[in-house]
């Protein structure tokens, strides 16, 4: 009798060796996924999508941060007529934004467009020629960005070789603002973007990295800016300004467009590299 039971319970015992060990396969295939650090899933011990150091050995990217509106104005030109200018923070040191769409709301009036930051850049957005019948807060929203990693830029830099305000009363112009700009880099570029602000406070006044203190902004493009050369530019405002301390003027060129990029050296290539 007891040899019985004994044998009973061995059956017994292999019996659910054997169910156990058929249910943990059915688990494992069907419900435990493994990390495989190319699937585009988070799984298992993975730090991040696809990556972690005890997962895949490799890190994880840092995240990426929105864009900050540092500060904001709007400025009245003439009654009616408004420019207004921000100042955007990009915090993110590895990654720039090649679009950026913006809506700016007054009131009933709306204004949208897009502009592009690089890595750990803080910029000006400038949108002049804003009509607004009844007055209200401005309002910037960033909607949306589309991010870009960058490894290494080549050198890109432009120069202000001289500038020059004055006030001045001929044909409906009051205020004029003239400037020559050098292209420094191996680069000839299809678009360069200028922003011109001028300010009542030297740049050693406290308010100078806000915009409580600019008086004035404009905006333009040089088209066609060709390696080692100098372009002139002149933009013109109707009305007189208020007395200008410093003039600024911000050169800026999307170095995420490949079709921006004519030539370096007599070649096509891609000026910018990603990981």
């Amino acid at each position: 009798m007891e040899k019985r039971i004994q044998k009973q319970l061995t059956i017994g015992f292999i019996f659910i060796l054997i169910i156990g060990g058929l249910g943990y396969g059915f688990v494992d295939y069907f419900f435990i996924v493994e990390p495989t650090c190319f699937d585009g899933i988070q799984n298992q011990q993975e730090e991040g999508v696809d990556c972690g150091i005890l997962a895949c050995g490799i890190a994880c990217e840092p995240a990426i941060m929105p864009l900050s509106v540092v500060s904001q104005k709007l400025i009245e030109v003439r009654p009616g007529d408004y420019d207004f200018v921000a100042r955007i923070n990009n915090p993110n040191s590895l990654f720039g934004a090649s679009r950026i769409r913006y809506e700016l709301n007054i009131g009933a009036t709306q204004r949208t467009g897009t502009f592009f930051v690089l890595p750990g850049q803080t910029r000006f957005l400038i949108i002049p020629g804003i009509r607004v019948d009844v007055l209200a807060d401005a309002i910037l929203e960033i909607k949306e960005a589309e991010w870009e990693k960058v490894q290494i830029f080549d050198d890109i830099s432009f120069s202000i070789q001289r500038k020059n305000y004055e006030a001045v009363n001929r044909n409906g112009v009051f205020s004029e603002f003239e400037s020559v700009v050098r292209n420094n880099s191996d680069f000839d570029f299809d678009k360069v973007e200028v922003g011109i602000i001028l300010f009542s406070q030297p740049e050693s006044d406290q308010l100078s990295a806000g915009t409580d203190n600019i008086v004035a902004v404009n905006r333009t493009d040089i088209r066609t800016f060709l390696s080692r050369t100098e372009r002139g530019f002149r933009v013109s405002w109707p009305t007189e300004l208020p007395e200008t301390i410093r003039q600024d003027v911000e050169v800026l060129t999307n170095v995420f467009e490949n079709a921006n990029f004519i030539r370096r050296y007599g070649t096509q290539e891609r000026f910018q590299k990603y990981y």
